[in-house]
């Protein structure tokens, strides 16, 4: 799929033409213009989940996370990082292997196949289902919430801070770097969720994240959105880079 921008460029009669590739990469069209640098920029999907047992909620969460290429005025280059939460749902009352089901094939829905990744949270249930996953050769990272500040991988699990991961949203929400889509369904209790964290400090001087109980329950939604958002923080390797166009006069 291509899309072709109408951007007034220094080249006479040039348009910027971006192509999607089915792993997610966008590269601008060149058409064997030597003038015209080619440029990859991406679109991706990061699918976070949190599995409650069977009297609690279930919840995923879609972050869509794109840079694309763009003429600046000067140049072609890469565009502005942009992450937008796109899709939010919450169930109960399943089996683990419905749970597994659901999972793989929001993973794989029209725009996200080839070009997502999934994310659960890893501690309690999160290990049986991730389990299940693997058995299935499904794709996947577990993410268990420890304390302290640090994180580290080892195969498909991440044992990852739980105030380093809560920090971490409020630090893209705060900065711009993370928005809700206008339309997006659930929102209200997202940040019914992600409300619902608290940091207190202990009696030795160090910060802890602590929880409340809110109306929508043991806050699944906000959780599936921190292990969505910390993965598209830290868990992605940022090699995405800009060509440049040399020796050409």
């Amino acid at each position: 799929m291509s899309t072709v921008l109408n951007t007034p460029t220094s080249y006479e009669n040039t348009q910027l033409d971006l192509v999607h590739l089915p792993d997610g990469r966008v590269v601008n069209e060149t058409h064997q213009d030597p003038a015209i640098p080619r440029v990859t920029g991406f679109v991706r999907y990061f699918v976070g989940a949190d599995l409650g047992q069977a009297n609690d909620f279930s919840s995923a969460v879609v972050v869509k996370d794109q840079q694309l290429p763009i003429f600046d005025g000067n140049r072609v280059t890469l565009g502005p990082r942009e992450r937008t939460v796109v899709y939010a749902d919450k169930f109960r009352g399943v089996s683990y292997v419905d749970v597994v089901d659901y999972l793989i094939r929001l993973r794989n829905a029209p725009p996200m196949g080839g070009k997502s990744e999934l994310v659960i949270d890893g501690t309690s249930i999160g290990r049986v289902v991730s389990d299940m996953l693997h058995e299935q050769s499904v794709d996947h990272t577990a993410v268990q919430m420890t304390g302290g500040q640090e994180w580290r991988r080892s195969g498909r699990y991440v044992n990852a801070s739980k105030t380093l991961m809560i920090e971490n949203l409020a630090v893209l929400f705060a900065a711009g770097d993370l928005k809700f889509a206008h339309d997006l369904p659930l929102r209200k209790e997202i940040e019914e969720d992600l409300a619902s964290f608290t940091t207190q400090t202990t009696a030795a001087g160090n910060q802890i994240i602590t929880q409340s109980r809110n109306a929508s329950g043991h806050g699944d939604a906000g959780i599936a959105l921190i292990v969505a958002a910390f993965a598209s923080q830290y868990l992605t390797p940022q090699n995405i880079q800009v060509s440049r166009l040399t020796g050409w006069f």
